[in-house]
């Protein structure tokens, strides 16, 4: 199979190559107040994917990322939760599009929510073999170690999470957001694409409890 990658969506700026390593690639990743909305930015603050929150959606998607500044911009991923599970499903690319679009699962593979791991696999470049693809499994695991750029993360933030691939046991990803692996940008839009996701439920679950809602979708 013939390596392709069709979703054009716009990287964030490079981080400096060291020691022969891929570059990374830093997306700064927030929820306005009062919106329902994220907003991924590269480092200088330019405004790379808006990820738009669906609440009342039933079968929509409760996030769906697009590559530009607000939900009229093209539709390059999305996220669906699971119900009455731990499980979500990632789209990769317009999930009206069904030609097109690729799904995918992220199940959580623990039951104690403070050690859960969440597991996906996707298509991605076969480095071994120039123009031939591979599926490759990838494990969102929470952290206390791993931070972008080196910096030392918060001990008590819920985003402390890192990517890991399930062969290899390289860290591909940290932080709020660091990529550290150049599999191509359909691999750097899953990434945001989960990582959003993980965020979302968190957040809702957490208001849940706190009793001030959230909006459908949880599980």
């Amino acid at each position: 199979m013939t390596a392709s990658n069709p979703i054009p969506a716009p990287y964030s700026h490079p981080q400096q190559d060291l020691g022969g390593q891929p570059p990374s690639r830093l997306y700064h990743i927030s929820r306005p107040a009062f919106h329902r909305h994220y907003e991924i930015k590269s480092p200088d603050e330019h405004l790379l994917f808006y990820g738009n929150i669906s609440v009342f959606g039933f079968k929509k998607p409760e996030l769906t990322l697009h590559a530009g500044t607000s939900d009229t911009a093209p539709t390059v991923a999305a996220c669906k939760f699971v119900k009455f599970s731990g499980s979500f499903k990632l789209a990769l690319g317009d999930p009206s599009d069904v030609n097109t679009v690729q799904w995918e699962d992220m199940t959580r593979d623990s039951a104690p929510v403070l050690h859960s791991r969440y597991r996906f696999e996707m298509t991605v470049p076969d480095k071994t073999r120039a123009g031939y693809n591979e599926r490759r499994a990838f494990l969102w695991k929470r952290t206390h170690n791993e931070a972008v750029g080196g910096s030392a993360p918060l001990k008590m933030s819920m985003r402390n999470f890192k990517l890991v691939d399930e062969r290899s046991g390289q860290v591909v990803a940290c932080g709020v957001l660091e990529v550290k692996a150049d599999y191509g940008e359909g691999f750097d839009i899953m990434v945001v694409n989960s990582c959003l996701g993980l965020y979302e439920r968190a957040r809702r679950r957490n208001n849940g409890a706190a009793g001030g809602g959230g909006g459908g979708g949880g599980g």
